[in-house]
């Protein structure tokens, strides 16, 4: 199943564009999930899917509930989250570079990242 999900977020000129989006999705005849919880919030650019997961970046813009909603919507996908620091996303620093590879920047949040996520991982 191809899922959308249409978000929340924080950045009030983004939620204007709900509804243009949704109207395009719907003409695609793509299955769509609206994230109405109003603690939610989720952007794009701290969400990365890997093909067999999802990471999270927990930043200024998206928060712990609406990685509960991701993870609630892909029940079949591990999702995992990742603090992000400053007022970057994750795909900021991280991105696929391949299948199974994932590149990461060196820069000081890109590092803490990373430390983090491989202390949960291991």
């Amino acid at each position: 199943m191809h899922c959308d999900i249409i978000v929340n977020t924080e950045q009030e000129h983004l939620n204007v564009n709900v509804d243009m989006m949704k109207e395009a999705l719907e003409k695609l005849q793509l299955n769509i999930v609206e994230m109405k919880d109003e603690n939610a919030t989720l952007d794009g650019g701290d969400v990365l899917f890997t093909g067999r997961e999802f990471f999270v970046g927990l930043s200024k813009r998206t928060n712990q509930r609406g990685a509960e909603i991701l993870a609630d919507t892909f029940k079949d996908y591990a999702v995992s989250t990742v603090p992000v620091a400053d007022s970057l996303h994750l795909k900021s620093f991280c991105s696929m570079a391949g299948p199974n590879l994932i590149a990461i920047g060196s820069s000081e949040p890109a590092q803490k990242a990373l430390k983090v996520n491989t202390k949960l991982c291991f």
